[in-house]
């Protein structure tokens, strides 16, 4: 993707800086990475860096977790600013679409490519391939994350493997027009990247870098999409984070613990990244831009710790609103929306094994896995007796309000093949108001994949359109 390399190269420097160091320029020809790249407490830069960019506005610092507004989840609220309508409305167009999401994306996967092509700067042993682990982490995410929103999932129809994905990039060259690749070479490559990643990486490398979990989790979630089901079951039991107890659950979202947490990124007062701008903003209360469709609001239990860890029901300007709150405050930060933003839990490789093993037809074990979840959310949890499609929907609503706001969902509906139906309620907090005027977006409808940006085609002429864009 030529223009969103030429991006990064002409930023380079922010690959090189953690999140307290000054913007260092270095140019971008052999001697930069002779410069650049001259002992271990230049990885570790590096490093941050990915993760810094990771943490980007229009990536893990707000946009990625707003994607849920495409789906049955949320409706819009009229009192808000009424960003992202197009997306709300699935308006969008190759002239209205992510083309920040997806220049983020690869940002990350240059930065990755960076490290990956200077690694054998380092001696052989723990250090080298710790960072080598963390870089092929990197850069699966990151094309992992743009695939599912540009592209077909493979279990989304019977021709999404031979469908067109994007380019999957491994090099820093700035000069290539890559072409975009088939879905099922795509997630080969996927594969190949964690596979050996898993292999490198340390287990001991905290919360806020990627870890030994991270990529078995992340293969797990791959493997899952693929409709893989025995390898991401394998992959999922390799991951020994315990999933977070319901009485330090909350702890999650206000960063006063890291409970279940495998990976995220780290936001403070200086970087400021507004994870919860997506759903409301402070005017004189909450003022919402989104909430949750009341149909979906009513499938939190009472006694489930996610309905007060994630909602909360309140006035604003007269009327009651159910506030989404799962990204509003952190006891480590004075901005309201500034919060560290949670990558991967315990919690969700749990369930990618319940219905992995429930695809397989092993109905005790899943629902023996669904309840290592269930269990830690609910009071009073009596273990379920589900089986076959009853325990297959048990574990897809669990997984729908575990993973709530997080822009999960648009993927899960597409791999599950299914239509997005938001409900005729209205947007106030007892179901009221304003429904949304877009109600239906089936599953054979093309605008499940995203248009890839005007820009972007423009620039290369190897990248063709989506179907339904235009210019394709």
């Amino acid at each position: 993707m030529k223009k969103y390399i030429l991006i990064l190269f002409t930023v380079l420097a922010t690959t090189f800086m953690s999140c307290d160091e000054e913007l260092q320029i270095f140019p971008t020809d052999q001697a930069a990475s002779e410069v650049a790249f001259r002992g271990e407490g230049d990885f570790t830069n590096a490093l941050r860096g990915m993760y810094r960019r990771m943490l980007g506005g229009t990536y893990y610092g707000g946009e990625l977790q707003g994607y849920d507004v495409m789906t049955d989840n949320l409706i819009i609220s009229p009192e808000g600013r009424t960003s992202q309508q197009f997306r709300h409305d699935w308006a969008y167009d190759q002239n209205t679409g992510s083309a920040g999401f997806l220049a983020q994306t690869f940002a990350v996967v240059n930065a990755a490519n960076f490290i990956i092509e200077n690694i054998d700067v380092l001696d052989d042993g723990d250090f080298k391939n710790n960072v080598l682990g963390q870089a092929l982490t990197g850069r699966a995410l990151a094309h992992f994350d743009a695939v599912r929103y540009f592209a077909k999932i493979p279990t989304q129809s019977s021709d999404a493997g031979s469908s067109l994905a994007l380019p999957y990039i491994t090099d820093t060259e700035i000069n290539n027009l890559p072409s975009r690749i088939t879905v099922a070479e795509y997630y080969g490559n996927l594969i190949n990247d964690l596979t050996t990643a898993a292999n490198l990486i340390g287990s001991s490398n905290g919360v806020y870098q990627m870890n030994k979990d991270a990529t078995n989790g992340l293969l797990a979630k791959v493997y899952l999409h693929m409709g893989e089901w025995q390898k991401a079951i394998d992959a999922a039991n390799l991951v020994t984070t315990p999933i977070s107890d319901r009485s330090s659950f909350t702890g999650i979202w206000n960063d006063s613990d890291s409970p279940g947490i495998i990976f995220k990124l780290r936001n403070d007062n200086n970087l400021q990244e507004g994870v919860g701008i997506p759903y409301n903003q402070t005017a004189g209360g909450v003022k919402d831009e989104y909430v949750p469709d009341y149909e979906f609001y009513q499938m939190f239990d009472a006694t489930d710790i996610r309905l007060s860890a994630y909602i909360r029901t309140g006035e604003f300007a007269g009327n009651m609103y159910n506030h989404i709150v799962k990204w509003y405050s952190s006891v480590s930060t004075s901005f309201l929306g500034t919060v560290d933003a949670k990558v991967l839990r315990a919690s969700e490789v749990m369930l990618t094994k319940a219905e992995a093993l429930s695809e397989l037809n092993q109905d005790d074990a899943a629902r023996a896995a669904l309840d290592a979840v269930r269990s830690n959310r609910y009071s009073g949890f009596v273990t379920g007796v589900e089986v076959g499609s009853a325990l297959k929907d048990a574990i897809a609503k669990e997984r729908r309000i575990e993973l709530a706001f997080e822009g999960t969902r648009f993927s899960d509906i597409k791999r599950y093949g299914i239509d997005c139906q938001r409900s005729s309620f209205g947007h106030f907090a007892d179901g009221t108001g304003l429904p949304a005027v877009f109600k239906l977006l089936p599953a054979s409808d093309t605008r499940f994949q995203l248009p890839i940006p005007i820009g972007e085609i423009n620039l290369n002429p190897n990248i063709v359109q989506n179907p339904g864009y235009g210019s394709e």
